[in-house]
């Protein structure tokens, strides 16, 4: 199912895919463009461009929506943005409503990210607790929940994980005006926290699937993560359908690298036949903000083994996949004479698990076995075994002290 289809599938009022205008795809609520463009860069899937605000007075305006915007209880939007740059606070990113009742997605210092509730006078701010980083896509999502005795309880999504809540009473939330991408045309301030400021759009600000959600139809924590956004996310790298062999070459020719601050760092389609899928990263690591590291099409089961320094722990499965992340643990052989040759096997048996035919002072690997044991052998040393070392707790080392075989020696 394409990606607005499952918006659409979730009951949304409107959407604006904001590819290649800013028309409502559900409904006849137009956005009137005045000042963007749409050759902004695909940021989500299924829009291959994005709305851009080029300049501080650009933004685009639809009119407001009673149905959805008096609904203070139990109403929600979403939006996927990215902007080029840090902008000057505040910047709008997008919201709805007037000069003193509205709701806004801005940017304070640092391109930090606050979203603000202003029912007049009750207002409310919840902040994201990592600033937005210019060229990378992220989806913001706001969300009311009806909590009873005429309160309504906000909470902010930053890629589907929430940030924080704050309540905030329902009363005068009638009247607000339409929803704006981007800030204000003209000198009309607006308040933030109770104070009033000017607000400008984003420069080089880019837009793509704004929607709204009311009623029942007001997504779920778990909706907002795996509907709006992990459906959503664009992946850094693909890994597509072949046999597990063919697979595991693909992603072994992302060995040793750092994948970086993203939404969606590794999409792995379905293997051939839909099956269990078996594979090894070889010291993939992900940057700590990444929001999510493996994502897997399939329905099956896939095995994902990290290895040597590995760390995926993030995972994502649209089509109600399974991801197991196995994490082997590291043994270590250390101090060793440098060029000795060391051998891990599985224990009891003759199955090489890893090995180095000339070490350095020390040598580690990842082993998935629960007990191994350890050979190590240089000519003018006694061989040395070590049996049985239980790597079930964890990372082990085994501290090794060669001695000279002066039987060798005298020879």
């Amino acid at each position: 199912m394409a990606y607005r289809d499952d918006i659409i599938a979730l009951g949304a009022n409107h959407l604006w895919p904001c590819a290649g205008n800013v028309n409502d795809i559900i409904g006849t609520l137009n956005f009137v463009d005045s000042g963007g463009a749409f050759t902004g860069p695909q940021i989500c899937e299924d829009a291959a461009t994005s709305y851009v605000t080029n300049g501080t007075g650009d933004n685009a305006l639809a009119a407001s929506d009673p149905s959805v915007q008096d609904v203070v209880a139990d109403y929600c939007y979403a939006l996927w943005f990215e902007t080029t740059a840090i902008q000057q606070p505040p910047t709008r990113v997008f919201g709805d409503g007037g000069q003193t009742v509205n709701n806004s997605f801005f940017l304070g210092f640092g391109n930090s990210v606050v979203c603000e509730a202003d029912c007049d006078p009750d207002v409310v701010q919840v902040g994201s607790g990592t600033a937005i980083v210019a060229n990378r896509p992220y989806s913001l999502v706001l969300v009311f929940r009806d909590i009873g005795g005429g309160s309504s309880q906000l909470e902010f999504y930053l890629d589907g994980v929430s940030q924080g809540t704050a309540d905030i009473a329902d009363t005068s939330s009638t009247g607000r005006g339409g929803f704006r991408i981007g800030g204000v045309t003209d000198t009309t301030s607006y308040t933030i926290g109770g104070s009033a400021f000017q607000l400008v759009s984003p420069v080089n600000g880019y837009y793509a699937m704004v929607a709204t959600l009311t009623g029942v139809n007001v997504p779920t924590s778990a909706e907002v993560r795996q509907e709006l956004f992990e459906k959503g996310a664009l992946p850094g790298l693909v890994i597509a359908s072949d046999t597990e062999a063919n697979m595991q070459t693909a992603l072994d020719a992302v060995a040793s690298t750092v994948r970086a601050n993203e939404p969606l760092n590794i999409r792995i389609e379905a293997v051939t036949g839909d099956g269990t899928l078996n594979l090894t990263a070889d010291s993939i690591t992900h940057d700590p903000l990444a929001s999510i590291h493996v994502q897997y099409m399939g329905t099956g089961t896939l095995n994902y083994t990290n290895t040597n320094g590995a760390n995926a722990s993030i995972g994502s499965t649209p089509n109600g996949g399974t991801i197991n992340f196995v994490n082997p643990a590291v043994l270590t052989v250390t101090p060793l004479i440098a060029g000795s040759e060391v051998r891990f096997y599985e224990a009891g048996s003759t199955s090489e698990l890893a090995g180095v035919e000339s070490s350095g002072t020390s040598f580690a690997s990842s082993v998935s076995s629960s007990s191994v044991d350890v050979v190590v052998h240089n000519v003018g040393y006694l061989n040395i075994r070590v049996n049985g070392v239980d790597m079930s707790s964890g990372d082990v080392t085994v501290p090794i002290s060669q001695v000279f075989d002066r039987q060798y020696e005298n020879a």
